[in-house]
């Protein structure tokens, strides 16, 4: 399960509605998420900001790490009952450049206490499979060259051609296997001061296996013959990691912008002196990424009442954020439309969504979501912990309208003041309750999980797509 799949259910899928949802049966309460207007300054716009960064580590925090969503005095975060069961996922997908989130500030040209400072966020990329072989270059025994198709893991060496066709670090070795040996050929053809003899792996290319070559990141090429392209030597490697503090050019993908401006951004953020530390804060928000899962298919994850903190730490005028934390909400119509995906550790299945593995499969009780008493008449039916629009906690049960009771699906959803709403076929569609709107238009079923991160940041070279 890597984190384009895992995202599912650690950054998941929130509600449309930064502010929350309203059913307009009850106008006394305010929206629980009151978006905070812009604060003046500097105007959030792609590639004019500074302190480029990227996050770096990523996890699903602990019950006290987060924010006080509901009011409650008590922080909420329900989905630090699958933390444990994340953190392998995440951090093999950080690895393999799965999710990769840059960040980019605005109106904060040097650490100090602000009272408006702006930054968004995007979607990037580091790996490439420019020759379309289906080798990506640097990730671990990944293609030692993405220009030529013909060269990759597995591939056949080919004799007399001077190249490291089988990405082993070697040019035209002899009796390529277990006890192969280095190629006897002494010529040095692109005048790099080394043969494939001396241990050069590519003797058309200068910039590959001469005598003083380090690795170029992002070039393509394996120019310390160590049998990657742009990746150096290591777990993690000593160069080309946009993790560590040299920043690494991360191109920023295209899903990241609608209409030319940032999806995700925060322009009403500040910076205090908290306890000795200068402390960023924001939100709330909306946080969505949108993921290219396979080919044709998109998943927009988004959490509502997105807020953010974070110590900011200065080294030497670069900036990076460290100790930070991500809280919001997943909302239960968002999560009813992530569907197509495989987790087996949830129980989510490509016929059913999100919403169906919290509250019809074994997500529900790994969270501790409530389950309504014996005496409701929806016993045993679980709700959210977050009353997004405050008119009650919603429910969402599995009926099994289909006569079978395998399936596990949501098909029953009620709202806060007790309407039920079933799912319906309409014209061999199927309608899903979550699907359910007001008078006004307005989706009634927006309360949802909540939801904390940890995240830490490193400095990064962000690169237009």
């Amino acid at each position: 399960m890597n984190l384009r799949s895992l995202a599912c259910c650690a950054i998941a899928a929130l509600p449309l509605l930064a502010c929350g949802g309203d059913d307009g049966d009850d106008t006394t309460l305010p929206p629980l998420f009151e978006p905070k207007p812009e604060c003046e300054g500097m105007a959030v716009t792609q590639f004019t900001g500074m302190h480029t960064q990227l996050i770096s580590k990523l996890s699903i925090g602990t019950a006290m790490d987060g924010f006080d969503l509901d009011g409650d005095g008590r922080p909420d975060n329900k989905l630090q009952g699958v933390g444990a069961l994340a953190r392998g996922a995440i951090n093999d997908s950080f690895q393999s450049y799965e999710l990769l989130i840059p960040v980019e500030m605005f109106d904060f040209a040097t650490a100090g206490v602000d009272s408006c400072v702006k930054f968004a966020l995007y979607l990037g990329d580091y790996k490439t499979d420019l020759d379309e072989d289906g080798d990506d270059s640097a990730v671990a025994d990944g293609d030692c060259n993405d220009h030529d198709p013909l060269v990759s893991k597995g591939a056949t060496e080919i004799a007399g051609n001077f190249k490291d066709d089988d990405c082993d670090g070697r040019a035209d070795e002899v009796n390529d296997g277990p006890e192969q040996t280095a190629s006897l050929d002494t010529m040095d053809r692109d005048n790099d001061g080394k043969s494939p003899a001396t241990g050069d792996c590519d003797d058309t290319e200068a910039l590959v296996g001469g005598m003083d070559a380090v690795e170029i990141c992002g070039d393509g090429l394996d120019n310390d013959c160590d049998g990657v392209a742009d990746r150096n030597a290591g777990e993690p490697p000593t160069q080309c990691y946009p993790y560590d503090a040299t920043p690494d050019r991360i191109r920023i993908d295209p899903l990241s912008f609608e209409a030319g401006k940032p999806i995700i951004k925060f322009d009403s953020g500040e910076v205090k002196m908290v306890d000795g530390k200068l402390q960023l804060t924001a939100g709330p928000s909306l946080f969505a990424v949108t993921l290219p899962i396979s080919d044709g298919i998109n998943l927009t994850l988004k959490i509502t009442g997105t807020q953010i903190e974070a110590d900011v730490i200065d080294t030497g005028g670069v900036i990076t954020l460290k100790n930070g934390r991500l809280g919001g909400v997943i909302d239960a119509r968002t999560a009813d439309t992530i569907r197509g995906l495989t987790v087996d550790q949830i129980g989510l299945t490509p016929e059913n969504s999100l919403l169906d593995a919290i509250f019809a499969n074994v997500l529900g009780p790994l969270l501790a979501l409530p389950a309504r008493p014996s005496t409701d008449p929806h016993a045993g039916c679980r709700t959210p912990d977050i009353d997004v629009d405050r008119d009650g906690l919603e429910v969402f049960c599995d009926e099994n309208t289909d006569g079978d009771p395998v399936t596990k699906v949501v098909d029953l959803c009620v709202d806060g003041d007790g309407t039920e709403y079933r799912d319906e076929v309409v014209g061999g569609v199927t309608k899903h309750c979550t699907e359910s709107v007001d008078a006004n238009g307005k989706p009634r079923f927006v309360d949802g999980i909540s939801v904390e991160l940890n995240f830490e940041t490193a400095p990064a070279t962000l690169v237009a797509p």
